[in-house]
Order: structure tokens, then sequence, then C-alpha cells
């Protein structure tokens, strides 16, 4: 992880309440603000992924894609993992319900060897702000796309995967002990699974729309390499309006707007066809119990983004600076 330590320690706190028997974190550089609070945790085991570390892996060097660093750290956790499941997610990636998880774990029949949780991204409705960084609805993938997405988005169709930003993969519960190799949004090789439909994982695509426009610049500005085309194609065609838009405050906003707010009708569409999720989601009170209090507005995680991508912001988006 390489986010604001009010995210990070809202993302250990959460998880170990929904019953996770650990949460190991990779943190891509040390932060003595978010180490400090995950002490707080038991249960929480940090590993600062400095050039000690790479130095032990197999290649014995840092990847440069954090893709690829995200998959070594989840298949080392896999190797010396003793819970029977083991969930791989990013953190903006929250469980919903971990008494459901758990329920459908203990029923999971024995060829499954992975279960899916399928995926609701977090969105606003049309002129809301937001008490925290949490806050919104939550959409999920328009069925039959291709015939519906139109309806729900117009002209704009095209610049959603099935009705969502992001990804609509979901992430695994793998099995331990199975001899899996674990991947990004499952184990490689595609083995026997099931979905789980009795919840869902909260995908925080930006967890502000300062944070989702810098996800979208700086995805479009990363050096070309092997894996600069691993993106979709919505994902692509909104990188390159982002690009279209970067010297245009108010286009770059609007576009913001467009991928990120809900008009009203647009709402009602989306209840139609069952994909919304009006419940509200806030880990203020998992992370109070450990008397913890980190400042979750988005204020707050705005500015920490500003201090963090300075140069970045100083050179594309003076003006977000």
């Amino acid at each position: 992880m390489d986010e604001p330590s009010a995210l990070v320690a809202a993302f250990a706190a959460h998880h170990l309440a929904q019953g996770a028997c650990k949460v190991h974190l990779f943190l891509d550089k040390p932060d003595p603000e978010a180490q400090a609070m995950l002490t707080k945790l038991p249960g929480c085991e940090v590993t600062v992924c400095d050039a000690a570390y790479w130095a032990t892996s197999k290649r014995g060097a840092r990847p440069g894609q954090h893709t690829n660093r995200q998959v070594q750290n989840a298949r080392r956790v896999y190797a010396a993992c003793d819970a029977d499941w083991l969930l791989h997610c990013d953190g903006d990636e929250f469980i919903r319900d971990g008494n459901a998880l758990r329920a459908e774990l203990e029923t999971a029949p024995a060829r499954a060897m992975y279960m899916r949780l399928l995926v609701a991204e977090r969105v606003y409705p049309k002129g809301a702000v937001g008490e925290t960084i949490f806050s919104g609805i939550f959409r999920h993938e328009v069925p039959e796309y291709s015939r519906n997405g139109a309806t729900v988005y117009g002209e704009m169709q095209d610049f959603f995967h099935f009705g969502l930003t992001g990804h609509k993969a979901g992430k695994a519960l793998v099995r331990v002990g199975a001899g899996m190799e674990m991947g990004l949004h499952a184990p490689t090789g595609k083995p026997v699974h099931r979905p789980i439909l009795t919840t869902r994982m909260l995908h925080f695509d930006g967890l502000t729309r300062l944070h989702f426009t810098l996800k979208l610049l700086r995805r479009a500005n990363e050096p070309p390499s092997y894996a600069s085309n691993r993106h979709g194609e919505a994902r692509t065609t909104q990188f390159l309006s982002m690009c279209e838009a970067m010297a245009e405050p108010e286009m770059r906003a609007a576009l913001v707007a467009v991928l990120k707010e809900l008009e009203p009708d647009q709402i009602r569409q989306l209840r139609r066809f069952g994909a919304l999720d009006e419940t509200g989601f806030d880990p203020r009170p998992v992370l109070a119990a450990a008397g913890l209090a980190p400042d979750l507005s988005e204020a707050a995680f705005d500015a920490s983004l500003r201090q963090r991508y300075a140069g970045f912001l100083r050179q594309y988006a003076p003006d977000l600076s």
C-alpha cells in the first residue's frame, strides 16, 4: 500500500472487525504515522517493502510494476498461511459483510478452489458532499450491458466497463493448502470456483474526486512498458479523455462528475435493474473501538494527496496542487 495513513488504518481495522484472523499489510515505503496506528490492531502484520525486503525475493529486486509487487507479496503470504482461506485485495476494497462471507466459506463445496467476491463500486448522488472519504452509495454491474448500458449512461456508455469505472472481476478467497498460485483477481489457471451471492466487495475507485483524478492522470502518464496495455478499453478511454482535459480544469471536473456522480434518473434506472446498493459504509466505529480516530474527511485526505504527489501535480495539473 502507498496511501494516506487514515485509509491504511481503516482498511486494517475494518477487516479485523469483519472476522479476519490476520491482516497482512505491505507498505511500499515506511509510514511512521500509519505504522503507529497499526500497532494498536492485534492481528495486523506489517511489512515494509524496502530494498532489503525485495533483495530476498526470487528476482532479488523490486518489481517496477505495482501489480507485480502485489502478486509476489500475495504468493509469499499464501505459501506461509495457516488459515483456511486467503483474500488478496487492494487498500480501496472493503468486505461488506464478514458474517455472510464466513457462512459462504463454511459451506463451500470441496471442489471449489476459490470463492469469488463480486464488486459494488462507490458513487455519489449528484451534488452530494461526503461526510467522509467513504460516503456515498454503491452500483453493481448493469445486466446485459451491451443492451442496457445506454439506458443508464447514454453516450458515455463506452467509458464504463459493464457500468463500472473500475474492474468487475471481483476478488478471490483462495483455498489455502491446495497448491494455488495467487493472481491479482483469482488464482492462475482458472480453477473450479463459486461466486458469493450474499455479500460483495466494496470498491472505492477513488476515495475522493481528487484521488480518482490522480489515478487516471498517473496511469495515463506511466512510462511505456510491456504492461502499459493491461487496462481494458473503458479504462483506457477514461485515461485518454483525462489527458485531453488535463489543461482544462472545468472539463476535467466535468469528466470526473460524469464518471463518479449519478443523476436522479440514473439512480432510478439502476434501481430498476437491481444494480444499486444504497446502504452506507462507515469504518469509524471499529476504529474507535481500537482507540483510533484518524481524520477521514475528504479535506484531510486530499491535503495528504497534494503533499504526496506535489511534484506530479505541479507538472500535470498545477491548479490542483
